[in-house]
């Protein structure tokens, strides 16, 4: 371009000198006859990170796409458009972050070729980030709509259940023992004049025999009652969690501090999960104290953490495994009270013990990588702390909570 020009093109010239986007003007061998502002910050990065030092265009544009290069080379018409906002997305050596260049080239006259270029990295990794975050927000709307149907459906199949239990439990006391009781009444107040029928000893034996079966009825019924009402008192427990989970997808804070024992939450726990280590035959051993202090906190959080817990635990051992145990000790110290789980499980290595607590990790095929991450955000919230041991694959886990009484 000719620099000597009257004011209105020297106007115009320094309008182009500084426009935003990067402006050179090449000849038919691709020597840079004139470039601006803008061109040279977008060729500077390029020329440093491939040590070009040159200053030809084609040798620069051989870097980001060598087809841009032939197209202008083989460009045989007097004037026209060569190559039109062509998006070219490369790295350079000495970088990790995807640059965008949108290239345009215009052949202007007898060797004369325009070349520009605008750098579109950030505008196109903003509506990436924009068309990720909306993608996020949409799946996590339909999510919550899922969450929501899931948790009305469980709560009215557990509704359902305990109406079942508590028919049952209606039943066994309707069905009173009393005339059977009285039936071994009446035999032994005519217990001799049965035996003149049918012999002493055979007049006692029936007796025996309908005692023994009275007895049997009697203990079967009470351990039927003892395991319904540990039944409802899970369906209680699963209600309350239901409730809080509800409250959470809904938006609602929810923040219930009562006392809180820690011995109602094991025992309620170790039921709710019984079929799943009866199941692999683990034998589930747990040490409390008969009278254990209460803390302050939210009853259903704290045993979704015991129950992540056992769970991980439970997981952990091998079906096939010939030792299967799961120890939990509830220990209580001057101003502490310390919750132990231990179990014989795969274990895990100093690599795995590095991320455990941190979110989206897991070592599950269908993991979340939250399970361990929301239960050290519970127990922390409640002012304890929560730490996991292993000495290694296949010599199982420790998991550690404290509470500060």
């Amino acid at each position: 371009m000719d620099r000597n020009q009257n004011p209105q093109d020297q106007k115009f010239f320094s309008f182009i000198n500084h426009a935003p986007i990067g402006i050179a003007e090449i000849d038919q061998s691709g020597k840079i006859i004139w470039i601006n502002i803008a061109g040279k910050a977008l060729l500077g990065p390029l020329s440093q990170s491939y040590q070009l030092g040159t200053d030809n265009a084609f040798v620069v544009l051989d870097c980001i796409d060598p087809q841009i290069s032939e197209a202008i080379k083989a460009f045989d018409q007097p004037s026209g458009s060569i190559v039109q906002h062509q998006i070219e997305n490369f790295i350079l050596p000495d970088e990790t972050l995807e640059r965008h260049y949108q290239l345009s080239a215009n052949k202007i006259h007898e060797n004369c070729i325009i070349l520009s270029c605008e750098d579109l990295t950030q505008k196109l990794d903003e509506e990436k980030a924009m068309n990720q975050a909306v993608l996020e927000q949409a799946v996590s709307n339909g999510k919550f709509e899922i969450a929501s149907e899931v948790l009305h459906d469980i709560g009215n199949a557990v509704v359902g259940f305990g109406s079942y239990l508590t028919r049952i439990n209606r039943f066994l006391e309707q069905d009173s023992m009393e005339n059977l009781e009285n039936v071994v009444s009446f035999l032994k107040t005519q217990q001799v004049a049965i035996g003149t029928a049918i012999g002493g000893q055979k007049s006692a034996a029936l007796v025996n025999l309908l005692e023994g079966i009275v007895k049997k009825e009697n203990d079967s019924r009470t351990e039927i009652k003892k395991s319904i009402q540990g039944q409802l008192s899970v369906i209680t427990h699963i209600q309350e969690i239901l409730t809080i989970q509800r409250q959470y997808v809904t938006g609602q804070n929810v923040h219930d501090r009562r006392p809180v024992n820690l011995k109602e939450i094991l025992f309620d726990s170790r039921a709710m999960l019984f079929a799943s280590y009866d199941k692999k035959g683990i034998k589930l051993n747990l040490n409390v104290p008969d009278h254990v202090q209460e803390i302050k906190g939210d009853r259903t959080k704290l045993m979704q953490v015991v129950l992540n817990i056992l769970k991980n635990s439970i997981e952990a051992i091998d079906m096939n495994a010939n030792d299967k145990m799961i120890t939990i000790n509830l220990l209580l110290h001057d101003q502490s009270l310390e919750l132990s789980v231990i179990d014989n499980g795969h274990g895990f290595d100093e690599r795995v013990a590095s991320h455990l607590f941190e979110r989206g990790h897991t070592t599950k095929t269908t993991g979340t990588g939250l399970g361990l991450y929301n239960c050290r955000s519970i127990v922390e919230s409640h002012g304890g702390s929560i730490e996991m041991y292993s000495k290694g694959p296949g010599m199982g886990t420790t998991t550690i909570i404290k509470f500060i009484l």
